[in-house]
């Protein structure tokens, strides 16, 4: 199975720094549920061939579109005109996950591969564009300097959406299966795909109720902290995680990080990632974090101390560093924080090794809370 995720992670992640959020529902808009509606919303994210629909609007990004009911739209995401690649000025996300689902996904860690779950995502991107450029052109032009066009390694094919010029892209292999979905409405372009392939729902019926409809201006984004406004911030939640850990708090700890997962990576010699293994990176569940962090508390056999001062990475992030005592080794964990949704929590954390840590066969000697497992890796 080929997978959209790598293009979509990037997207995510330039609206996740850049954009603020709405509710799922953007301000003046409420899902209308279409008149053939009679059945009510199912838990089960399996799609089913008598999903009824529930037709979706964005005034923001001006479009109309009916998904099968067992869909749910995610947080809308925005970004100024001109500071996204290729036009992009915003995103909707659905899922066919419920909220319980999802919730029950955060108390699982993630790998290099993706979860079962990963399939279940529609992403609809709304482009400004020239209006003379049609959707065969955009999607056959770089959206971005030096990377590939949307139509890479996949067959274009004319797509018949009333009114609009529409196509789709099909993989260029035996699967065929329909990738993504390009629309060109006047100065605009709408992409339609899924996060993995194949779709769950068939692309074309999905765009096959596409429409538009009148636009209200997009919301504008915070402006950017001033440098010293931001470093405070930082400071402030970097004094407050190290209280937390000096008072032996798990759950004062957790209340400062991530609401699902911490992203986890490790730095050999001074390098990011383990050559040849996938990069050693984990998506590490909160909960379990949490569990974790609580239990090695209570044995008394790890303290964290937190420095008192943040610092800018290479990527402009601040970090604070760390270090975690056991009884038979400390080891460096830089604590790197973001804001997220006007507030600041810590979202990531960088664990330094020497190639000699890593033992033979080489593995990250991750231990708890960073993985429930307490031996050797």
């Amino acid at each position: 199975m080929r997978t959209g995720i790598q293009v979509l992670v990037i997207v995510a992640f330039v609206l996740s720094a850049c954009t603020p959020t709405t509710n799922s529902q953007p301000a003046g808009t409420t899902p209308a549920v279409s008149s053939t509606s009679t059945v009510s919303a199912s838990a089960s994210a399996t799609p089913r061939p008598t999903d009824s629909a529930v037709v979706y609007e964005n005034p923001f990004l001006g479009y109309r579109i009916a998904l099968p009911q067992t869909y749910r739209r995610l947080t809308a995401r925005y970004l100024t005109a001109g500071s996204g690649p290729g036009g992009l000025l915003g995103t909707d996300a659905y899922t066919l996950l419920t909220e319980q689902q999802e919730r029950e996904e955060c108390l699982q860690d993630q790998g290099d591969l993706p979860p079962a779950s990963a399939n279940l995502g529609l992403f609809v991107e709304a482009y400004r564009v020239d209006p003379a450029v049609t959707a065969i052109d955009w999607a056959s032009t770089p959206r971005v300097s030096g990377a590939q066009p949307l139509a890479t390694h996949r067959t274009i094919q004319q797509l018949f959406v009333p009114g609009f010029d529409a196509i789709k892209l099909v993989a260029d292999n035996a699967s065929a299966d329909t990738q993504v979905v390009v629309i060109h409405a006047g100065d605009w372009t709408y992409v339609i795909s899924p996060t993995m392939w194949p779709s769950p729902h068939r692309l074309e019926d999905i765009a096959g109720t596409f429409a538009t409809i009148a636009h209200q201006p997009v919301p504008t984004p915070s402006p950017t902290p001033a440098p010293g406004v931001a470093r405070a911030a930082a400071s402030a939640l970097a004094a407050s995680i190290g209280a937390a850990f000096t008072a032996r708090d798990a759950t004062a700890v957790a209340s400062l990080m991530e609401e699902c997962r911490i992203s986890v990576s490790p730095v050999i010699d001074g390098a990011a990632g383990l050559p040849n293994s996938g990069g050693g990176g984990l998506g590490r569940s909160v909960a379990l974090f949490t569990r974790g962090l609580r239990d090695r508390f209570a044995a008394g056999d790890l303290s964290v101390t937190v420095a008192s001062n943040v610092e800018l990475d290479a990527n402009s992030a601040y970090f604070v560093r760390s270090e975690w005592k056991e009884p038979d080794r400390t080891v460096r964990i830089d604590l790197i924080l973001r804001p997220q949704d006007g507030q600041w929590r810590w979202t990531e954390a960088r664990h330094y090794y020497s190639r000699a840590d890593l033992g033979n066969p080489p593995c990250i000697p991750y231990r708890s809370p960073w993985v429930s497992s307490g031996g050797r890796c």
